[in-house]
């Protein structure tokens, strides 16, 4: 039987998940507002940001709902 309330790495992981949301939001943050390069779609096929297309908030909150954030990320034009 394994007791998790003495174990001390279960803070860590709180941490770390919360340390985790805050990178991503900073980068969220930082791509706000530039256009993309690169055709963002969802799983399904369906266009989410067409290249050139401003990153805004509603965009970013369908990539997030898609789970293809890496996708936004990689698709950014920064010059």
């Amino acid at each position: 039987m394994l007791i998790m309330e003495n174990n001390p790495n279960i803070g860590d992981r709180k941490n770390d998940t919360s340390n985790n949301h805050f990178w991503e939001d900073k980068q969220i943050t930082s791509i706000l507002g530039y256009p993309v390069k690169r055709i963002v779609r969802d799983r399904q096929g369906n266009i989410i940001l067409n290249v050139g297309d401003i990153i805004g908030f509603r965009a970013v909150e369908q990539v997030k709902q898609a789970d293809v954030l890496d996708c936004l990320f990689r698709a950014v034009y920064r010059k």
